[in-house]
């Protein structure tokens, strides 16, 4: 069950570890949370162009396997693309 309190806490996870992935040159940011009925949906997007889809996804795969290792398992994370 996810709560108000931990959105916080949780996006600014998914931010570092994004931040992180820079390093292999991934580029993707958050651009927006919703809790809805204890389930947290992170919205994220390539923060540059040329992300390629199959890394995109990949990265999302690792970082909700990592959310539900540390007792986040209600945490989606959402792939878009800004218009």
């Amino acid at each position: 069950m996810t709560t108000t309190q931990q959105v916080p806490d949780i996006v600014s996870r998914v931010r570092t570890r994004l931040v992180a992935a820079e390093q292999e040159g991934i580029h993707l940011r958050v651009a927006g949370e919703k809790l809805d009925d204890e389930w947290l949906y992170v919205v994220v997007v390539p923060a540059k162009p040329g992300v390629r889809a199959s890394d995109h996804a990949r990265l999302m795969s690792q970082i909700e396997r990592e959310l539900r290792e540390q007792g986040d398992d209600q945490v989606l994370l959402v792939p878009a693309l800004e218009e």
